[in-house]
């Protein structure tokens, strides 16, 4: 059913009595970690408990000292494409090029004992916790970099072995202070950070260069100083093999060099990778069907890669604006449980915008964005024109409910919502690691531009990829005709704008336009349950 404001209103409303902001407990991490070991015994003859930020309660939030390191496969884009287009054979290869990826840089993870937090597209974010303490502060650092030196060369030895998986590597990397929070439910968990030392690490790994970046406080911390022009310390290659063969202590393994943690983790991977290409695993073997939309019910446990979906979608990416600033002054004042609170509420409204006023579904939350999927047609082929309606109206919705949670949330006035929408061909499954492990991805050109188109956008404006731009009816093409992009797009702007955007599930005749070839490029609701 499409978008209703005063539907929207209530579901916010119980949202925000599922998360009353005095029910969340605020704790720091030491506290959380002895207590998580006391009921899992680690204090009796049971082995060491990792120090992982796993299944943290709804009404927790928890306060870390970490380091942040982001990986960004740098090549991944020209492994979507042949010759420019996105084709079956591409998307396989891009499948089985993140699969590889995923289940290196988790196999890494287990043997430096950090914590995953996610990986999306591209991306892997990962984190150091122990020891814990402002003063073993450097430590971290040290464990991140000799882990960032280990994934580097890693993927080199991967690609040794596999060409098809070669790629750049751009690492980021900042420490500080962040909140922790999962607002994830069964199998879908989604660990987050929150804060600056994140943020930072992301934009340091974004660009086209490889090596590993350290932000200021992550370099003065190991005693490695910025020149007087950088803002941060760049680690060289002869340091990366230095970081190698550094000795790293952690709770389950001892006193291991990083190189020695990089065998073994490289070893299991290889076994792995050729194993699977030996069709010993035919459940990692990447098949394709279309789904009929919605995508509403689309189940990723039962999207192994052997069943993975492909099919022509729109993919709609939403990012709270300002929200770094917001959750900084946060912890810097002592409202962190008034800014999780808040945090749970958009985000379980965000979802279910997508989810049960447009039929859409949620791939995942990146941090303060959610990342979703919409879709209208039948069960051959994807309607473009009628989809691209759903997610230009669904950007709306989004937009309409945001105002509301600024209207009747406290002190987010200051946030805004940047989205961004691109359409095409996009490949559907779980990757890396079986079970409750393994990854929802959703990783296309059209992902990809929905997330850069998000990031040219102020907080009030709403933009379209190009592709997007060309599978869209006349009347919406009018309305993006400049630099495809507009500002205040809510509810009732598009009903005025648009013409009366048809609802998503009302039949009515197309507009008539020139045929193009696509050009890739009963519960009540609790915010814990949108999914």
């Amino acid at each position: 059913m499409p978008w209703d404001e005063d539907r929207a209103r209530k579901r916010i409303r119980r949202f925000i009595d599922s998360v009353p902001e005095g029910q969340i407990v605020v704790e720091d991490f030491g506290s959380f970690l002895a207590d998580s070991r006391m009921r899992k015994g680690a204090f009796s003859a049971a082995p060491v408990v990792e120090a992982a930020l796993v299944d943290i309660p709804r009404n927790r939030a928890i306060t870390t000292h970490a380091v942040h390191v982001y990986a960004n496969l740098v090549d991944f884009n020209s492994v979507l494409t042949d010759a420019g287009r996105e084709t079956e054979a591409s998307h396989r290869r891009a499948l089985e090029f993140l699969h590889a990826h995923y289940g290196a840089c988790d196999a890494l993870i287990d043997e430096f004992e950090m914590q995953r937090v996610d990986f999306h597209g591209s991306r892997l974010h990962a984190v150091v916790l122990e020891p814990e303490g402002p003063r073993n502060e450097g430590e971290r650092v040290r464990t991140a970099v000799a882990f960032a030196s280990a994934f580097r060369e890693m993927v080199d030895r991967l690609a040794a072995e596999h060409p098809e998986f070669a790629t750049r590597v751009r690492i980021g990397i900042d420490s500080g202070p962040a909140v922790a929070i999962d607002g994830g439910k069964g199998n879908e968990r989604e660990p987050l950070f929150v804060g600056s030392p994140a943020n930072h690490a992301a934009k340091l790994a974004d660009g086209d260069g490889e090596g590993v970046e350290l932000s200021p406080r992550a370099a003065a911390a190991i005693n490695r100083r910025a020149e007087p022009w950088q803002t941060g310390g760049s680690i060289t290659k002869a340091a990366e093999l230095q970081f190698l063969d550094e000795g790293i202590t952690t709770a389950r393994l001892g006193h291991r060099t990083a190189d020695h943690r990089l065998e073994a983790a490289f070893a299991a991977v290889s076994d792995e990778v050729r194993s699977r290409k030996g069709l010993d695993h035919p459940d990692a073997v990447f098949r394709f069907h279309h789904k009929q939309p919605p995508l509403k019910d689309l189940a990723y446990e039962d999207h192994p890669p052997s069943r993975a979906v492909r099919m022509e979608l729109a993919s709609v990416f939403a990012d709270v604006d300002n929200f770094t600033t917001y959750i900084d002054e946060a912890i810097r004042s002592g409202r962190i449980a008034e800014a999780v609170a808040n945090l749970h509420v958009i985000r379980a409204e965000m979802a279910a915008v997508l989810r049960d006023d447009f039929a859409g579904r949620k791939v995942r939350f990146v941090g303060d964005c959610i990342h979703g999927l919409v879709a209208e047609g039948d069960a051959r082929q994807t309607n473009g024109m009628e989809t691209m309606r759903t997610a230009v109206k669904a950007a709306a919705g989004l937009r309409s409910s945001f105002n509301l949670c600024r209207d009747m949330l406290p002190g987010i006035e200051s946030l805004g919502l940047a989205i961004g929408v691109d359409f095409g061909w996009t490949p559907i499954c779980r990757l890396g690691l079986r079970g409750e492990n393994s990854v929802r991805a959703a990783a296309s050109r059209a992902t990809c531009v929905s997330e850069a188109e998000q990031r040219r956008c102020d907080g009030d404006e709403t933009a379209l990829g190009e592709a997007a731009y060309r599978a869209s009816p006349a009347s919406i093409r009018t309305v993006f005709a400049h630099d495809r992009k507009i500002p205040n797009l809510d509810v009732d702007s598009a009903d005025l704008l648009l013409g009366g955007v048809q609802a998503p599930y009302v039949a009515a005749a197309p507009v008539a336009e020139p045929l193009r070839a696509h050009i890739p490029e009963a519960v009540p609701l609790r915010a814990h349950d949108a999914g």
